[in-house]
């Protein structure tokens, strides 16, 4: 019987530390508006986001695109919005650096106003200052894509789950190269990519070619990438342990394939039933997450111009 992991996922929000590499200390803020159709979690991640494209704007500067600029709210407390700060910004390729640490992050509330059809409404803002460490992009990055799906067409976009959704991926790259994916979990992070039972020739990234679009953790076999047309993609069930657990993947590409991390296999199979384990469930194989992020880290430090990692937040709601 096909062995299906099932997947215990719990977020992990370690950071990225790199002191080998010449870095700078910057700071930057931005602050979102808190309107009713926004959760104030997916408000603080664009504040966050949007701080940081300041934070590293200000220390290297950013690629002007024309027609691509966003707009940040600015309130002055008790007085109507103004809009008066631009950031050029498509996701982090806009910006000639990246992020090594975060050093902190702090949010606040700003209470304001703005006027809309001659009505003065009262607004609430989410106002994220952070400080960071960061270093200058010595190339443009890879301008590869990749989301997360809840069925294998791509219409099945999304980072929202339901407990027992199945999980796929979806991933196009300009440029031949090497793909791992690995998503934390309660202390370890797990391993999804390269596959638990792949050859030894794939252990250190799957091949990818370039403009080729792939769908993996399917068993579809038109997703079956590999010369042995018998090999079967590993599945995996998502669950989770609250009513809504937010998790984190981390999707690594290379030019050239990483030596992988030391992996330990049967991890966390106590979260295992006894019929799941009887039906051929199974866990990924992982790592502890500051063993994982210390394997990453230092990958990023000898293979800067060499290595992409994209971080995707997910949530499962029961």
């Amino acid at each position: 019987m096909k062995k299906i992991i099932i997947l215990s996922i719990l977020i992990i929000l370690t950071p990225f530390i790199l002191f080998s590499q010449q870095t700078v200390k910057t700071s930057g803020e931005a602050q979102i508006e808190l309107t009713e159709n926004r959760s104030r979690h997916d408000v603080k991640n664009e504040a966050k986001d949007m701080a940081t494209v300041n934070a590293l704007e200000r220390a290297f500067g950013s690629v002007i695109i024309q027609g691509n600029s966003t707009y940040i709210s600015n309130i002055n407390t008790g007085e109507k919005t103004e809009t008066n700060s631009v950031f050029n910004m498509i996701a982090n390729t806009s910006v000639k650096g990246e992020v090594v640490e975060v050093i902190s992050e702090k949010y606040e509330d700003v209470k304001g106003y703005k006027v809309i059809e001659g009505k003065k409404i009262e607004v609430t803002d989410i106002l994220c200052k952070i400080t960071i460490r960061a270093r200058e992009l010595a190339e443009p990055p890879i301008d590869f894509t990749t989301y997360p799906l809840a069925c294998t067409n791509i219409k099945c976009r999304t980072t929202s789950f339901i407990e027992h959704d199945s999980l796929f991926l979806y991933f196009l790259s300009p440029v031949s190269g090497y793909l791992s994916v690995y998503l934390d979990d309660e202390g370890h992070s797990q391993r999804l990519l390269p596959y638990k039972n792949i050859t030894a020739r794939y252990e250190n990234g799957i091949p990818v070619k370039a403009d080729r679009k792939y769908i993996f953790f399917s068993k579809q076999p038109e997703h079956n990438y590999f010369e042995d047309k018998d090999f079967e993609e590993d599945v995996y069930e998502l669950y989770s342990k609250s009513k809504k657990d937010i998790n984190r993947l981390f999707i690594i590409f290379s030019k050239t394939s990483l030596n992988k991390p030391k992996l330990i296999d049967n991890v966390k199979t106590e979260q295992l039933t006894e019929p799941e384990i009887v039906e051929g469930y199974t866990m990924p194989k992982a790592l502890k997450s500051e063993n994982f992020q210390r394997w990453l880290n230092k990958c990023r430090s000898y293979r800067k111009n060499d290595m992409q990692v994209e971080i995707i937040d997910i949530t499962i709601t029961k």
